[in-house]
């Protein structure tokens, strides 16, 4: 008894360091990763795939892409071409990660 709060201190000690060195194993969780290059949509995509200026920015809008004026082409084209990367890094994500509890749960981002 009169070395047993000794032992007791060096085993939990020993405990502690394999701990440590175990944890330091462990892989640690990645991010998904992001899109090599920002693949760029132009306005003759968007005309192809929507048909006119205002169905364009129906589709936006639908899409979540919101703006504080009416947007110029411009505009436009950069804000699908970030949409379309964001989709892709969200999907990636959520596979990675992915939670049941969220199923049919809208995410919006502000810029």
């Amino acid at each position: 008894m009169h070395n047993a709060a000794t032992i007791y201190t060096v085993a939990q000690i020993a405990v502690n360091e394999l701990q440590l060195a175990q944890d330091s194993q462990m892989p640690k969780p990645t991010i998904a990763a992001l899109p090599s290059a920002l693949e760029k949509i132009d306005r003759t995509q968007l005309l192809k795939q929507y048909g006119s200026y205002n169905a364009c920015r129906q589709a936006a809008k639908e899409k979540g892409i919101k703006f504080s004026r009416t947007p110029s082409w411009e505009q436009l084209t950069a804000a699908f071409s970030y949409a379309q990367a964001f989709e892709k890094i969200i999907e990636a994500y959520m596979k990675m990660y992915p939670n049941p509890k969220l199923k049919g749960t809208k995410l919006e981002f502000t810029i």
